[in-house]
């Protein structure tokens, strides 16, 4: 079975040691064909935080990578780095590619990055990366998964949410399931939720994976999206999300949400 794994906000420098364990024990179980970090690997932007995020993703053993920056992987007390070197320490570890694009088996996923060197924390696109990535979308294989991760969340789950979302996010999504796009995978918000904002367009937002900086009540938690097989599905195969949770007593993640997305 291809199994995507969906992790974000990693902050290392704020990380918690047993949970890297556990999410690394786990994508070994499940046998990770694709990882997906959406951003925010470091807590300040350091070169030995990202020489750390870079081992912990390296340990997933996952066959394909995608990793975006976000917001907190550009320096913010290193001001002078905005300027023409904010993704220095980021490229060091994961490349020079901040919008990235992967295929493994079924998954089609198209990396957009949200973060500006400007910008502290809020997100935008601009209209070049929105026609881009729609045209990836309509050249991507015919039975693909077709899949859009970034780091800020494109669609909001409550009015107290929208703040978080890039500028020109509504007018993205337009285009993007226009195009063909069938999932969005997001962080930022440490907040889990799955949403279907449009017909056929699911929004998948990762809480923290690995990082003691919980919020909202919500526990460590990340999202793996599976393609099973299925008597009921057209085609004989469905699309799966689930949400995994930290169980501090177990010290393992557990399967906490199951939905059917397609």
């Amino acid at each position: 079975m291809d199994v995507l794994m969906h992790l974000s906000d990693l902050h290392f420098g704020a990380h918690d040691p047993a949970v890297c364990a556990a999410v690394q024990r786990l994508a070994q179980r499940l046998g990770v064909s694709m990882a997906v970090v959406s951003g925010d690997l470091t807590q300040r932007a350091t070169a030995p935080q990202f020489e750390q995020a870079a081992r912990f993703v390296q340990g997933l053993h996952a066959r394909s990578t995608l990793v975006l920056a976000g917001n907190h992987d550009l320096p913010l007390f290193a001001w002078w780095m905005r300027w023409g070197r904010a993704y220095e320490r980021f490229a060091e570890q994961f490349g020079v590619d901040h919008e990235p694009v992967r295929q493994a088996g079924p998954f089609y996923v198209v990396g957009v990055n949200t973060t500006r060197a400007w910008r502290h924390e809020r997100g935008s696109l601009s209209s070049a990366q929105i026609d881009h990535v729609a045209d990836l979308l309509g050249r991507a294989p015919p039975d693909a998964w077709r899949i859009v991760a970034s780091h800020h969340p494109l669609v909001a789950r409550d009015a107290a949410d929208r703040d978080h979302r890039p500028h020109r996010a509504e007018e993205a999504l337009q285009r993007w399931r226009a195009a063909g796009a069938h999932m969005m995978l997001s962080g930022h918000a440490h907040q889990p939720a799955l949403l279907n904002p449009l017909p056929g367009l699911w929004a998948s937002h990762a809480g923290t994976a690995v990082s003691h900086r919980l919020r909202h009540g919500s526990p460590n938690s990340l999202v793996i999206l599976t393609l099973e097989p299925s008597g009921t599905a057209e085609g004989g195969w469905a699309r799966c999300a689930t949400r995994w949770d930290y169980d501090t007593t177990a010290g393992e993640f557990q399967r906490v949400l199951r939905e059917t997305v397609g």
